[in-house]
Formats: structure tokens, C-alpha cells, sequence
């Protein structure tokens, strides 16, 4: 649940810090499914620790 909400808040920052370069939703789409990739890793290596 933590990762959706990480990945929506992500993707809106960097739309509107985007937007000034023309460049809104290609830069929100790439860090929203960097940090979606990260949450998983994280979650899967937590998962081996127990």
C-alpha cells in the first residue's frame, strides 16, 4: 500500500517540476516506476530477513 502511495506522489511532484521543461510526463512516469521497482525490491528483501 505504501508503494502506490509513494509512486502518486512522485509522479505529481515531478509533473510540475516537469512542466517548466516541457518534459511533465515522461520524467513522472520514470520516477513513478523507479520508485514502484524500489518498493517491491524492498519489500522482497524483507521478506528474506524473516
Amino acid at each position: 500500500m505504501i508503494s502506490i502511495i509513494l509512486m502518486v506522489i512522485v509522479a505529481l511532484i515531478v509533473f510540475f517540476f516537469g512542466a517548466g521543461m516541457n518534459k511533465a510526463m515522461s520524467g513522472a512516469i520514470l520516477l513513478s516506476m523507479i520508485t514502484g521497482f524500489a518498493c517491491t525490491i524492498n519489500a522482497i528483501e524483507k521478506d528474506k530477513k524473516k
